[in-house]
């Protein structure tokens, strides 16, 4: 599924790449909350983050936003695996042609995982609607 990136969005990720050597698969700038979400591919989470996070924080020091970097899998649940690494275990369920992640969490990490609002269940959300076509996430 193509996803479609705007000018703006379009040179981060070109910065991105050429400040960590790594490949961008899609991109997410939260301007509200100053985050860029980056999903990169499979195996480049180390050499993105670099020694200590010296390459992150290098590259939000110079874009003034933070930055959260998740790895790309083809493989479904280890993608939402990936997005949120707090899970206990995952089911996919398939209703009417929709595709819904159902995620089971302790519950000391809940309040973290869905955060203030519930932004970052948006986002996890957005990131699994554009790579992998999941309608929707419940946390139980």
């Amino acid at each position: 599924m193509p996803v479609t990136l705007d000018t703006e969005t379009i040179k981060l990720v070109t910065f991105f790449e050429n400040m960590t050597g790594t490949g961008v698969r899609d991109c997410l700038v939260d301007d509200e909350n100053h985050v860029v979400y980056f999903v990169i591919e499979e195996g480049e989470a180390g050499k993105a983050i670099g020694k200590n996070g010296n390459i992150v924080k290098r590259t939000e020091n110079l874009i003034r936003k933070d930055i959260k970097v998740f790895e790309f899998s083809a493989d479904v649940e280890k993608f939402v695996r990936n997005l949120i690494p707090q899970i206990n275990s995952v089911k996919l369920k398939m209703d009417d042609g929709r595709t819904t992640a159902e995620v089971w969490i302790g519950k000391k990490d809940k309040a973290a995982v869905i955060g203030r609002d519930g932004k970052n269940l948006k986002v996890y959300k957005e990131l699994l609607q554009r790579n992998h076509d999941i309608s929707e996430i419940k946390v139980r």
